[in-house]
């Protein structure tokens, strides 16, 4: 026969072994949730650095545009090619007989300009009556990664004819 003592220790034993099967079950049980929700928190991390990086694309788009935009409105509101008469400035107008001295003056001043400028080819095409073209600027970009073309409608005056011509300004960006 036991003794009370072992009697005693054999129960402590049993529910020692009871606890420690519960207290397995409950790790794992918690083990599994932690897992579940780092993935949870992994998954909503990757969607996360998506979204993120598909805006950041966009506001790039955004910003090559507008440097587009802003590029051809120096270059509409040069004083090199504006028209005017009598000090009075014409919106929208490139005099043509300026066209031609800015074009050579522009080529020998290139690293002046390219402050304004920066890596663009800007060419004014006549385009009614008559079809001419103007090389205005060309620092074009050896391997860039985008290309963004922007064409502005003005009005081509010839001051020795008094006429006026409609054309178009084709200005090309360039970005890395």
């Amino acid at each position: 026969m036991k003794t009370q003592k072992q009697r005693k220790s054999n129960i402590f034993m049993d529910l020692k072994i009871k606890f420690s099967r519960k207290s397995q079950v409950h790790m794992g049980e918690t083990i599994a949730v932690l897992l579940v929700f780092f993935i949870l928190v992994l998954i909503g991390l990757i969607f996360y650095t998506r979204i993120i990086k598909g805006n950041i694309e966009t506001e790039k788009e955004e910003s090559r545009q507008l440097k587009a935009i802003e590029i051809a409105q120096r270059v509409s509101f040069l004083p090199e090619l504006q028209c005017s008469e009598e000090n009075i400035v014409t919106d929208n107008c490139i005099d043509i007989m300026k066209l031609d001295a800015a074009s050579g003056i522009i080529r020998r001043n290139e690293i002046f300009y390219y402050d304004m400028l920066l890596f663009s080819n800007i060419t004014l095409k006549e385009i009614y009556p008559e079809e001419r073209q103007w090389d205005l600027y060309d620092r074009s970009l050896g391997n860039f990664t985008s290309k963004l073309s922007t064409n502005v409608p003005i009005a081509l005056f010839n001051p020795i004819t008094k006429k006026y011509s409609f054309g178009v300004m084709e200005v090309s960006t360039f970005t890395k």
